[in-house]
C-alpha cells in the first residue's frame, strides 16, 4: 500500500524545492532508498512536465568501488557523471543507510580521493552552481537507532518536519532573523568549554528555507576569514564517513584552527589537513529547524 507521506514529500521536493518546469531534465540520485519513494519522485517529476533520470547507488557498493579505486578509475566515473550533470536542470539527492558505519574502514587517503576526484568536480563545481538542487536524508532504522528512537517514532517525526511543514510560511517567519544578521558585526559565543569571537560585518546572510535541504531551517552568514579567535567545544556527536566523532574541541587563532582534539584526534586532524581551506570556518548560522 502506498504511503501518502511519500507522495507529499516528493511533491514538496519537485514543486517547491526545485520548482521543476516543463521540459527540464531532473536527475534523481538515491543511496539505499526504498523503491516506493523513488517511484513517487519519478511520478512527481513527470507531473510537473520534467524529464526524470534515475541513478540508484548503494553505500556498500560505493565503499567497494572506493576501496579499490585509483585516480584513473575514479576519473572515469567522474567524467561520466560530470557529462551527465551538465545536461541537468535540477537535481534531487536522497541518501539513506542501513549501516551508519559503512564507510568507517576507508582510509583518510581513500576518503580524500573520493572527495577530490569524484564528489567535488561533479557536485561542488558543477551541480551546486549550475542546477536547481535539493538534498535530504531518508529515515532508516539505523538513523532511528542513532537518535535513540523506535523506527516508527523516528519516521513519524521525520515526515512531520519534512512533508508536514509549510516552508513558504516558515521562510516569511525567518525574515527578522535575516535582518538582524545583515546588520550585525561582532559575534561572541559562550558555553561550557566555549569562548569564541568573530566578525560577520558586511558579509550578509541567507535564509535556508527548504530550497536546498529538507528538513531545513536556518539563517547563515560567514565569519570574516581572519577574525575567528578562541575555543569551541561541541556537545553532540557527529558521524562523518562512517566514524562518529565525540568531544570535538577546536582552538582558533586569526581564523585558523591551530589545535583540534576529539575521541580520535589523529583522524579529525587528517580531515582538517585535507586542503588549505579546511582549517577555516565557512559558515555561522542561527538554527530554526522545525
Amino acid at each position: 500500500m502506498a504511503d501518502p507521506r511519500h507522495r507529499e514529500l516528493a511533491k514538496l521536493l519537485v514543486e517547491y524545492s526545485c520548482e521543476v518546469q516543463e521540459g527540464e531534465n531532473v536527475l534523481i540520485e538515491t543511496w539505499d532508498v526504498p523503491v516506493e519513494f523513488i517511484d513517487e519522485l519519478i511520478r512527481a517529476v513527470y507531473a510537473a512536465g520534467g524529464r526524470p533520470l534515475l541513478d540508484q547507488k548503494y553505500a556498500r557498493l560505493v565503499r567497494t568501488l572506493v576501496k579499490g579505486a585509483s585516480v584513473e578509475s575514479l576519473s572515469v566515473i567522474r567524467d561520466a557523471e560530470l557529462y551527465r550533470m551538465k545536461k541537468m536542470d535540477a537535481y534531487i539527492g536522497v541518501r539513506g543507510y542501513s549501516n551508519a558505519k559503512e564507510m568507517s574502514d576507508l582510509s583518510a587517503e581513500q576518503n580524500a580521493l573520493m572527495s577530490t576526484e569524484w564528489f567535488q568536480p561533479v557536485h561542488i563545481n558543477e551541480r551546486v552552481p549550475n542546477t536547481k538542487w535539493v538534498v535530504l536524508r531518508w529515515p532508516t532504522p539505523a538513523m532511528a537507532q542513532l537518535s535513540a528512537m523506535s523506527t516508527e517514532a523516528f519516521e513519524d517525526y521525520y515526515f512531520k518536519v519534512t512533508a508536514g511543514v509549510d516552508y513558504r510560511k516558515m521562510s516569511r517567519a525567518m525574515d527578522p532573523a535575516k535582518a538582524f544578521l545583515d546588520q550585525a558585526d561582532q559575534v561572541h559565543i559562550i558555553g561550557p568549554g566555549t569562548d569564541l569571537r568573530f566578525s560577520i560585518k558586511g558579509i550578509g546572510s541567507v535564509k535556508c528555507d527548504g530550497l536546498r535541504n529538507i528538513p531545513d531551517g536556518e539563517v547563515y552568514s560567514c565569519p570574516v576569514r581572519d577574525s575567528v579567535n578562541g575555543t569551541i567545544r561541541y556537545n553532540t556527536p557527529s558521524t562523518y564517513h562512517g566514524f562518529t566523532f565525540q568531544d570535538v574541541e577546536l582552538t582558533f587563532k586569526d581564523g585558523k584552527i591551530i589545535k583540534a582534539t576529539a575521541n580520535d584526534t589523529k583522524r579529525v586532524n587528517e580531515i582538517f589537513d585535507t586542503d588549505e581551506g579546511a582549517r577555516y570556518v565557512g559558515e555561522f548560522a542561527l538554527g530554526c529547524n522545525p
